[in-house]
């Protein structure tokens, strides 16, 4: 349920008081992972029979944070995230709960061609091994260093390690410069050198861990799966008919939980009882527990009382700028833009462009009629001064670049242009010690959560099951002091 600000005043919020009154969760933040938070934390309260009012605020007019789509003439235009993996479990559960099995929709084939941009072309990166043998990907010297992985020494002292150095000992420099470091600026909009491999790859650092080699992992792995002592791979990519933002929504809308939009947060301070929640233009909301479901920096500015410690290390992470520029071609383009989900592009390529993805090619639905809509990206760790750029500007740099690539010679007939001044968190080298921080300083503040994306996983799934954890342990702690019903 939705409410506007005016619709509930916050003076009719009494003070929740332990063993007086019901419970009071206060989740702050209306996107994906503090809807999930909000909904798990509503119906489990519901299962154990728990006295306790769960109130959702979000400072925009409109849940969903960065899953945020455009719908005009036809087209969608998804100005964040572009869907989600079906390798997190907890998103299906989401689904079926709210009822959108229907509206979900599987990513094409398309999805499973793959280009980098290097030697001056497009190449595919292929997966089955003879094509990627004969792409031209790399060098007979660089595949022949690959192949010996298997032979390369296990890392053992516990120290962090970047992702661009775990690849250039395991796999070759080669392999680190032409095809990870593209990729880590396609999925994180940051540098492979500065990134921490387990904590932004945290499955790499574990099969190295658990079998000494990638590749010997993947060879024990595809074993494990014919024998069935291990479930099939699940990496298909899904969204829904009118985009990402369905699902907060509808979590919203089908939750027993109050949601109150335009409801901006100033900060959380500790009471003797709880908490007090800040608001905006002087008023404040009394609560027992509270989830902090915001962007990283948003939730370093809300607990610098509550939790500073908190406070400070989030503070500490950064979130370079990002624009995602949509550009709609009529059926000519789709002669010119190979059948895929995308192209990375590395940097000293001579673009500006991180990478493009094929939207229209992976979502058909996503096209107006007769045409094929494409996203270019713009900006990141390397190119932060992008953010100057107002969106006429970068909307020119991107059509210039797509006619470079895929010497096109018309004008796109749809163009419109999303900058995220901060965009994805980056999990830099120390990250996994500043999340041992946080968990140490939260468990020093008891009925004080931290959901979102800034520690534990930047995608979509990942910020929903971190959500769904913090709703759970919300009510796990409230158990013992709410009244039961």
């Amino acid at each position: 349920m939705v409410e506007s600000p005016s619709s509930a005043a916050p003076s009719s919020l009494k003070p929740s008081r332990q063993f007086q009154s019901r419970a009071r969760l206060v989740v702050i933040g209306g996107g994906i992972s503090g809807t999930s938070a909000a909904w798990t934390a509503a119906r489990e309260a519901v299962k154990q029979e728990l006295d306790v009012e769960t109130l959702l605020l979000e400072k925009e007019t409109v849940l969903g944070g960065k899953a945020s789509a455009i719908r005009e003439d036809g087209w969608l235009f998804e100005t964040g995230p572009l869907g989600y993996l079906d390798n997190e479990p907890i998103v299906d559960e989401l689904v079926r709960g709210v009822g959108l099995e229907e509206e979900r929709v599987p990513a094409s084939d398309a999805s499973s061609h793959r280009f980098v941009f290097l030697d001056g072309r497009l190449k595919e990166v292929a997966s089955h091994p003879v094509r990627f043998l004969a792409s031209g990907l790399l060098s007979p010297r660089a595949l022949l260093r690959a192949a010996c992985e298997p032979f390369v020494r296990t890392k053992r002292d516990g120290l962090d390690e970047s992702v661009w150095d775990f690849a250039a000992r395991r796999l070759g420099r080669d392999v680190a410069d032409r095809l990870i470091h593209p990729m880590v600026l396609g999925i994180f909009a940051g540098d492979a050198k500065r990134l921490s491999l387990p904590s932004a790859f945290p499955i790499m650092a574990e099969l190295e861990r658990d079998h000494g080699s990638l590749i010997r992992a993947q060879l024990a792995r595809s074993r494990a799966r014919r024998r069935g002592t291990l479930p099939p791979r699940r990496s298909s990519l899904f969204s829904f008919r009118d985009g990402l933002e369905t699902l907060p929504r509808r979590l919203s809308e089908r939750g027993s939980f109050e949601t109150r939009t335009a409801c901006v947060v100033l900060t959380v301070t500790r009471r003797e009882e709880g908490f007090l929640v800040v608001l905006e233009g002087g008023a404040s909301i009394p609560a027992d527990s509270v989830i902090v479901a915001s962007e990283g920096f948003s939730a370093a500015s809300l607990l610098a009382d509550a939790a500073p410690d908190v406070s400070q290390a989030l503070a500490e992470i950064s979130y370079p700028p990002v624009y995602v520029i949509a550009l709609g071609y009529g059926a000519e383009a789709k002669r010119s833009i190979p059948r895929g989900f995308g192209a990375l592009i590395p940097r000293g390529a001579g673009f500006r462009s991180l990478g493009v993805t094929w939207d229209g090619h992976l979502f058909p639905g996503h096209n107006a009629e007769d045409g094929l809509l494409v996203r270019v990206l713009l900006g990141g760790t390397f190119d932060p001064e992008i953010a100057k750029l107002d969106e006429n500007a970068a909307a020119a740099i991107a059509e210039g670049e797509m006619q470079r690539l895929f010497a096109l010679s018309v004008a796109p007939r749809f163009l419109r242009a999303r900058l995220w001044r901060q965009a994805i968190p980056q999990y830099e080298l120390g990250h996994g010690a500043r999340v041992q921080l946080v968990d140490e300083a939260l468990a020093r503040t008891p009925g004080l959560f931290l959901a979102g994306n800034a520690l534990h996983g930047t995608a979509f799934g990942k910020a929903a099951a971190r959500g769904v954890a913090c709703g759970e342990r919300a009510i796990v702690w409230l158990a013992g002091r709410a009244p039961k019903k």
